[in-house]
């Protein structure tokens, strides 16, 4: 076990490694840095001024090894706008994400999953049938949308919950709706999908044939082997929540890194995106590693390999 953690965390910092490579050549092959940095009527003395003053003269390779310097110290670089470093700037708004993110997952995950074993139990094809169609439909209108009908809906026309913002714990309950809707809808068909490969298991009926309630053979038998799959999808999409809810936090004026990194683009503060970046890659290949190692901890045929 210990030399699985160990390998996976290697990998999991050539990874970051990897990323914080190409935010850096990125950045290069989208122009030149410092004419997206500085206002479209900056003259050439100014541009020259900025790009010594950041080091940008210096050969590539003299500015790459100093950036990966820098960078596995937690330094990337100062706010154009702001005056402090990138970093903390990012770092400050990471916990609004978070809690939007991580809330949403919890809430669309438990809810999918008691839904998923409650028409498994019942043995109704029309319930599941049921969940399945309202599933299908919620994943068809896009998050953006669907949160801009619930601001209609519930801020404009019934007055019951503030539009936008995070000041009181009402303002959570649009976007935390608006997220975890979807997340219920993309678990509830990925749990039917397994439950229906379990299902005509010869253990599952043998265990049925046998008199262990239904309720058991589900509870204890196909619910841990049902959920094996859904884990790594679950651990990948949570990663991409954290990093995919850019629009839905302008849509809520939500003060997350999504927000700062479209500010960062739109105010051309550079270090600011640049920052934003990789604090997301980075949530994402540690929520990816966490989930390797509970996918193993789980998993006895993973282990046995």
């Amino acid at each position: 076990m210990v030399r699985f953690v160990i390998n996976r965390i290697s990998w999991s910092l050539l990874t970051l490694f990897m990323v914080v490579s190409f935010v850096f050549f990125l950045a290069r092959l989208s122009g030149d840095p410092v004419r997206l940095m500085l206002p479209d009527q900056a003259t050439q003395a100014d541009v020259e001024a900025m790009r010594e003053a950041l080091g940008f003269n210096r050969p590539l390779f003299a500015q790459y090894s100093d950036f990966i310097f820098h960078a596995a110290q937690g330094d990337l670089g100062m706010s154009l706008r702001h005056g402090q470093p990138a970093i903390d700037l990012v770092l400050e708004r990471l916990p609004a994400t978070l809690e939007l993110a991580v809330s949403s997952f919890a809430i669309g995950f438990a809810v999918a999953l008691g839904l998923a074993v409650w028409g498994e139990i019942s043995r109704s094809r029309r319930l599941r049938n049921t969940l399945l169609w309202a599933a299908t439909i919620r994943q068809a209108i896009p998050p953006y949308l669907f949160g801009v009908l619930m601001i209609m809906l519930f801020s404009v026309y019934l007055s019951l919950l503030p539009a936008m913002g995070r000041n009181t714990l009402a303002g959570y309950v649009i976007p935390i709706l608006t997220i975890s809707t979807y997340e219920i809808a993309l678990y509830l068909r990925l749990l039917n999908a397994s439950f229906d490969e379990t299902r005509s298991l010869d253990w599952v009926k043998t265990a049925l044939a046998k008199g262990v309630t239904r309720r058991r053979v589900v509870l204890s038998h196909m619910l841990p082997n049902a959920l094996l799959p859904v884990i790594t999808v679950a651990g990948i999409n949570l990663g991409v929540l954290v990093g995919g809810i850019v629009v839905l936090e302008i849509v809520f004026n939500w003060p997350g890194i999504g927000r700062l990194i479209v500010q960062g683009v739109v105010q051309r503060d550079y270090p600011v995106v640049q920052a934003g970046v990789v604090v997301t890659a980075t949530v994402f290949i540690v929520i990816n590693l966490g989930v390797d190692i509970l996918y193993r901890v789980l998993d006895p045929r993973v282990r046995l390999a």
